[in-house]
Parts: C-alpha cells; sequence; structure tokens
C-alpha cells in the first residue's frame, strides 16, 4: 500500500472502529473511485490540449499561406522594379 492508502486504512481501522478487512476493502475502494476520476480528468485534458494544437496549427497554416503570398507579390514588384530601370538605362545611352 502506498503512504496514503496507509493513512487511510489506519483512519478508517481506529477512528472508525473498522475490522482489518473492512478498513482495507474502504481503502482500496477510495483508491479506485479515485483513480477513475483522475483518469477522466487525464482524458479530458488530453482532448483539450489536442483541440487546443489542431485550433493553432491551423492558425499557423493560414498566416504560412499570407506569408507567401505577400513575399511572392514583394519578389513581382522587386522584378518590375529591376526591369524598369535596366529599361531606362537602356534608354538613356
Amino acid at each position: 500500500m502506498e503512504a496514503i492508502n496507509v493513512r487511510l486504512y489506519d483512519i478508517f481501522r481506529k477512528d472508525f472502529n473498522l475490522s482489518d478487512a473492512k478498513a482495507k476493502e474502504l481503502t482500496q475502494a477510495v483508491e479506485a473511485v479515485a483513480t477513475e476520476k483522475a483518469a477522466g480528468e487525464v482524458s479530458s485534458f488530453k482532448s483539450s490540449i489536442r483541440e487546443d494544437f489542431l485550433r493553432l496549427e491551423m492558425k499557423m497554416e493560414l498566416k504560412i499561406e499570407q506569408t507567401k503570398t505577400d513575399l511572392l507579390k514583394w519578389y513581382i514588384g522587386g522584378f518590375v522594379a529591376i526591369v524598369l530601370m535596366i529599361v531606362g538605362l537602356y534608354f538613356k545611352k
């Protein structure tokens, strides 16, 4: 038994005047309920984290697409500017 279970066992046996078998049975029942509750909370926590990561992933994908579009606009704008400068230098002579 773990330390908390031993303490519960002692409380049930001494303070409530239960027999050793009944105290042990009650301690195991309390442990089972606590374990089930903790497992349910962990499962709930995992699903909420999973949902948060999915939302974050979607936001990041959208931001990456926007960044790609912005970069493409700047590349095209820069290319057009360079072409105009070259054409201007060509006609200057």
